[in-house]
Parts: structure tokens; C-alpha cells; sequence
């Protein structure tokens, strides 16, 4: 994009309490000069967190290009299950597609420009459900197109249509309204590995009690057979990884700094709207165990990492009491190159 070119498709920016965060963040969006921002608020949790709250406010108060600008500033905290779900609410009802960014999000400046072309090219493809910032694979298949399409969602840094979040339901009501014996015929629709099922089976089970929305999110895509357009080069680095974060307090895949590596246009599409067989191979086997799990580890390692690639914050998808400890011992050496 030049200097003095506009981005057309609505931005919509989800902050909290970390202004220095945000700021970084905030910067890049005023480089895209979106002609539509939708500032999304959360209240403080306590009187000790209002000055923070007020103070990553007013790092996005001054918008100095020609832009439309709702905010939506909570005065109570909602919980982030319910902030930004009802913030998109209000974005799709006042337009047919936005981008999205949390305070954590840093995105490279191409990123909007994928989104923009991709949210066009795909907006009368029903199946097509999401567009993503993210490229976390760390064995990625050698692609000759500049984006794949995949089952699983990523949702640091993303883009939608009000044609696909239609589908989403914080409350899970088509899961947790279906019997049983219903429930289980989808995930065996769904996912050919139990040891998947199983965990698709733990978030949605418990989706009402984890302080989330990542898994509802993601069953609106899986359920549909919908899919997730993921850039083949990263375009997102989370910066939020830290003790001042509300659910990702560290990082321990080494997912979360992935270095910005920007992408080329123009775009090369994929040859066919389906889903990458090897990307999503290398993607579910993130939720898969060679043995059966134990009493004390009823998900595993990799359903834990499953869920920080899944979606960005979704650490809260496995309660603390199940997450398994990480040990230097645990980890494989690296092998020598050649």
C-alpha cells in the first residue's frame, strides 16, 4: 500500500490494560490508515487496574487520518468470552467483513493487504470461513502458492465475514443441546484419531465454563467443514507472552515471537479451494498421542501445544490442573545439520 492509499476493510482492535503493547500495535494500524476503526474495550477487573485501562485508552485516543471511528469501551469488565464476542457482534452489524487484531497481535504491514485481497476474492465462498495472520507450523510443507487453505482456525490476527460469524455461538448451544450419541457421531465425522476427539470433545464439553471463545470459533468452522485461508509466511508475532498477561503467561513452544516475515504480491493462490491434506496432517498431529494418556495427564503435551496453535489465547482451553509441567529433559536434541 502507498503512503496515501486507504485500507477499505474495516479494522476492528480489541485492547485491554497493556498500553505499551497496544501502542505497537495501533502504530501498524495507523500505517493502513483504515477508512472504518472499531475500538473494543474491556473494563478493569479492580480499582488497582483502572489507570491501566485508561492509559491503553488513550494510546489509541488520537486517530489522525480520515477514518470512521466507533468505540466501544466497557465500563465493567466482561471477560474477554464476552468482550470481544459482543465487540464483533456490533462490527458485523454495521458491516459485511472487518479485520481483527488483539492488543498482542503485532502484525506486519502486508498483513492487511492479504486479508483486504483475500476477503474479496473469497466472499462468495461459503466455505471459506476465516482468514489467517498466522503461519505456525514448524514443518511446513514447500508451498509454490502464497496461502493454503486448513480446518483449524488461527486467531492471532485474523479476518472474517458477517456471513461466517453468524455462525458463532458463544453459548455452544448446538453442542451442548445434542444428545450424547449426536455429539459423538459428529466428532467421529470430524476426526478420523481419538486421541483428537478427545480433546475437541474436553473444550466443547467444558466451552461454558472456560473463560473463552476460541473453541466456539472453532467449531463454528469445524462444523461446517468450513475453512481457514493461512498465509505460508508468518504475518503476525504476539507480543503478549508474559506475567502481565491474562492467559498466556509464558511460552514454552517458542510459538509466540515468531519472527514477521511479510509476503509477496501478488498473491498466489492455491490451485483448489480445499484443504491442504499435508499442512493439516502436521497440524492435527499436534493433538495426537502415540499412548493412551494417564490419570494425571488426561490430554497431554500436545494437546496443550494444540491449543496455543489453535487459537491465540486459548491456554484457558486446558485448566491448569491438567497442563503437564515442562522439562528441560523432555525436549528432544536438536539434530546436526548437514
Amino acid at each position: 500500500m502507498s503512503v496515501d492509499s486507504q485500507l477499505e476493510t474495516p479494522v476492528a482492535l480489541v485492547l485491554f490494560r497493556r498500553a505499551d503493547r497496544t501502542g505497537r500495535v495501533f502504530e501498524q494500524i495507523r500505517r493502513a490508515r483504515p477508512r472504518r476503526l472499531f475500538l473494543i474495550a474491556d473494563g478493569p477487573r479492580s480499582a488497582q487496574e483502572e489507570w491501566e485501562c485508561e492509559a491503553a485508552r488513550a494510546v489509541v485516543a488520537d486517530v489522525d487520518w480520515p477514518c470512521e471511528v466507533s468505540r466501544d469501551f466497557a465500563a465493567e469488565n466482561l471477560g474477554l468470552k464476552r468482550r470481544l464476542p459482543s465487540g464483533l457482534d456490533r462490527v458485523f452489524g454495521e458491516g459485511d467483513r472487518a479485520i481483527v487484531l488483539e492488543d498482542d497481535c503485532l502484525p506486519d504491514p502486508t498483513f492487511f493487504r492479504f486479508c483486504d485481497e483475500l476477503l474479496e476474492r473469497y466472499a462468495d465462498e461459503e466455505r471459506v470461513m476465516h482468514v489467517a495472520g498466522s503461519q505456525l507450523l514448524r514443518d511446513p510443507p514447500r508451498w509454490s502458492a502464497s496461502y493454503h487453505f486448513s480446518r483449524y482456525a488461527h486467531i492471532w490476527g485474523w479476518a472474517t465475514w458477517g456471513r461466517a460469524w453468524r455462525h458463532f455461538d458463544v453459548e455452544l448451544r448446538d453442542w451442548h443441546e445434542s444428545g450424547r450419541e449426536e455429539r459423538e457421531a459428529r466428532l467421529r465425522s470430524m476426526f478420523g484419531d481419538e486421541s483428537e476427539r478427545r480433546y475437541w470433545r474436553y473444550v466443547w464439553d467444558r466451552s461454558r465454563e472456560i473463560e473463552n471463545w476460541d473453541a466456539q470459533w472453532s467449531y463454528a468452522l469445524l462444523s461446517r467443514q468450513g475453512l481457514a485461508a493461512n498465509p505460508n509466511r508468518n504475518l503476525i508475532s504476539n507480543i503478549g507472552f508474559g506475567a502481565d498477561a491474562t492467559n498466556a503467561l509464558e511460552d514454552p513452544f517458542g510459538i509466540g515471537g515468531r519472527p514477521l516475515q511479510g509476503i509477496r504480491f501478488p498473491l498466489e493462490p492455491p490451485a483448489t479451494v480445499e484443504a491442504d491434506a499435508g499442512a493439516d496432517a502436521i497440524a492435527s498431529g499436534f493433538f495426537r498421542r502415540d499412548e493412551p494418556p494417564s490419570a494425571r495427564e488426561p490430554l497431554g503435551r500436545r494437546a496443550w501445544a494444540a491449543a496455543l496453535r489453535a487459537g491465540g489465547r486459548a491456554l484457558e482451553f486446558v485448566p491448569e490442573r491438567i497442563r503437564p509441567p515442562i522439562r528441560h529433559r523432555d525436549r528432544k536434541p536438536r539434530e546436526p545439520a548437514d
